[in-house]
């Protein structure tokens, strides 16, 4: 097995490249980084010796072979896919326009009611909820208490919470 310096190194220089090439060849980004990991599981299982002058050209023909194998494995259930004029009418997991439309106003409403937050209620939250602080990290930081950290983000909380009740009891829903 090779050292892993020189695995490392090597999946560094070549990866991308390798996953672009397989895009092209499969089709599928997610199957394309499937089989370039699939590839460099081959070459560390392999005992080629490691006299290998072009790593590139092996890793390019081994995720070439695996492209192929694919494709073969694949090539059966090919005459078994729906038509697509049959899938017209399948529902989209994707949100609508009025979804979106709506999602990017509560953003707004939740982006203006943070900056009516007070200053330092509102640096806690962003911390807490943003950063990733602890609470412990939070009163460290200030010179405060982790209570007064935590009647903060209480503060905060039940400001947000108060604009967003606003902003739905303002939409008519239908």
């Amino acid at each position: 097995m090779r050292d892993n310096e020189s695995i490392s190194s090597m999946y560094a220089d070549h990866i991308l490249d390798l996953r672009a090439y397989l895009v092209r060849k499969v089709a599928c980004r997610e199957t394309a980084c499937d089989l370039a990991q699939e590839t460099f599981l081959r070459v560390i299982s392999a005992d080629l010796g490691w006299a290998i002058r072009d790593p590139r050209a092996l890793l390019f023909r081994i995720a070439k072979n695996l492209a192929i194998d694919h494709y073969r494995a694949h090539a059966l259930l090919r005459g078994k896919c729906d038509d697509l004029a049959e899938c017209e009418e399948l529902p989209s997991g994707l949100p609508g326009p009025e979804q979106i439309v709506f999602s990017r106003q509560m953003l707004e409403r939740l982006c203006r009611a943070i900056e009516t937050l007070p200053p330092q209620c509102r640096k806690i939250f962003l911390l807490h909820k943003f950063e990733g602080q602890s609470h412990a990290e939070i009163a460290a930081g200030y010179g405060i208490t982790r209570n007064a950290v935590e009647k903060h983000l209480v503060r905060a909380l039940v400001h947000l919470r108060k604009h967003c009740a606003e902003f739905f009891s303002s939409r008519s829903f239908s």
